[in-house]
């Protein structure tokens, strides 16, 4: 079934969506709780949430390439193992698209820096409940008038909050004490350092949204791969650093405590300092919120169009734009911002996006076995070393996560299998079916 969408994006735009949609909530709201975990060896955390998370896009990037359109981890069970696998196929793209709605903390991210800029500047601010909810319709309506309008957003906001995020490590880290790094570096042991991994992956989630947008890029055999490959490295690299500034500016149990902790850190050595990572907390929300937002439409977009959904959700605008699956988007979004609960969806969203990691890693294996007639353009290597390592580090960042997460999660799935059993076994399967 092939895609109509225009064809525009290149690397640097799949970099900005990977990059914006995994710079957020976690390095400027929970790496203070990250740092109390582990101090400045959360460092080492970050780069070890990287690195795992590479092992496992290695294999995202093979399956990726090989079915290089809209609808990505939803897509690839069915294509690789047949009809069969419909049920695993609706359960992945719903623990996806719980991953997009997830995004919708990143709202109350947004509103709690710019009241954070209020009270500094001016000593009053609004309710962040109310902010947050106006964020998440006005970023809905922005991509639903044209999707260029929502990638040229996420490219502008993604290089500003870079920036902000590369003054701070310079800037502050002229002003680091080293003996706070060295004198107890890794206050919690190295159960600290995984404590704090498990919390850090949630961040690197973002990269894996890439695959929902293929039918809108160039040459997504090459450019969704490598789009992947460089967020992640982008962000593994400056989480580390900038973790490591934040330490050698504030011990770990204070900016434990601080609800802002980069900016607190910013503000140990001037006002300016704090204003600029501020606002770039503002801007860190709005990339992620607005990466999640375009990436978890077009998957719902994709399984309407496939039959998986009611296929109303598969509707287009005349410019391309899947508008109906926006607008359920921005729903779930406004409900879930609403509720303020930001710890409980980034765990939900850690857990969702270990399982449908798995999943992809086990369609490589379906892929090289069952469909010789397709020779994806990229090539996990060390097959089938890879996707194996793959799958136990998936599992092992799993046993270091909180029990709520893994039970919020299943809750999550509860939900999609009751939704799987109306659209496919009851008078609503009329309503779905491969759209036209």
């Amino acid at each position: 079934m092939s895609d109509k969408t225009t064809k525009k994006l290149t690397t640097l735009d799949g970099w900005a969506i990977g990059t914006g949609s995994m710079i957020g909530a976690t390095i400027f709201v929970v790496s203070g709780t990250m740092s109390g975990y582990a101090g400045p060896s959360a460092c080492l955390s970050f780069l070890l949430a990287a690195a795992v998370t590479i092992v496992i896009a290695l294999c995202c990037c093979e399956i990726s390439s090989a079915f290089p359109r809209s609808g990505g981890a939803y897509i690839y069970p069915k294509e690789v193992f047949g009809p069969k696998a419909e049920p695993v196929s609706f359960m992945t793209g719903w623990a996806f698209y719980g991953q997009g709605l997830g995004a919708a903390v990143l709202a109350s991210t947004c509103a709690f820096y710019i009241n954070w800029v209020l009270d500094l500047l001016f000593g009053f601010h609004f309710p962040p409940g109310i902010f947050a909810i106006i964020i998440v319709i006005f970023f809905g309506i922005v991509n639903m008038i044209n999707s260029e309008l929502g990638n040229a957003t996420q490219l502008a906001s993604t290089l500003i909050v870079l920036i902000a995020l590369l003054v701070f490590v310079f800037w502050g880290g002229a002003h680091v004490d080293m003996d706070r790094i060295t004198t107890n570096f890794a206050p919690g042991g190295i159960s600290g350092i995984y404590a704090a991994a498990a919390l850090g992956w949630a961040a690197f989630s973002g990269w894996s949204t890439i695959p929902n947008m293929a039918s809108q890029f160039k040459n997504p055999g090459k450019d969704v791969p490598r789009s992947m490959i460089l967020s992640l490295i982008t962000c593994g690299i400056l989480f580390g650093v900038v973790i490591l500034v934040m330490n050698g500016l504030l011990s770990g149990s204070e900016l434990a405590k601080n609800s802002a902790p980069l900016a607190a850190a910013a503000a140990t050595f001037t006002k300016y300092g704090a204003l600029l990572i501020a606002f770039g907390g503002v801007f860190a929300a709005i990339s992620t919120l607005n990466g999640l937002m375009m990436t978890g439409s077009h998957l719902l977009f994709a399984m309407g169009k496939e039959g998986a959904m009611p296929r109303i959700v598969s509707k287009t605008s005349k410019n391309g734009t899947p508008y109906v699956a926006l607008c359920v988007t921005t729903v779930g979004m406004t409900i879930l911002a609403s509720t303020g609960l930001v710890a409980f969806i980034m765990q939900m969203v850690a857990f969702l996006n270990s399982c449908t990691w798995i999943v992809n890693c086990i369609c490589v294996f379906g892929l090289r076995k069952n469909r010789k007639d397709i020779t994806p353009e990229f090539k996990c290597p060390l097959f089938p070393l890879t996707p194996v390592l793959a799958i136990i580090l998936s599992i092992f960042m799993i046993t270091k996560m909180k029990f709520t997460a893994i039970i919020i999660g299943l809750i999550w799935f509860a939900i999609g299998i009751i939704l799987y059993l109306l659209f496919h076994f009851t008078g609503m399967k009329k309503y779905c079916g491969p759209a036209e």
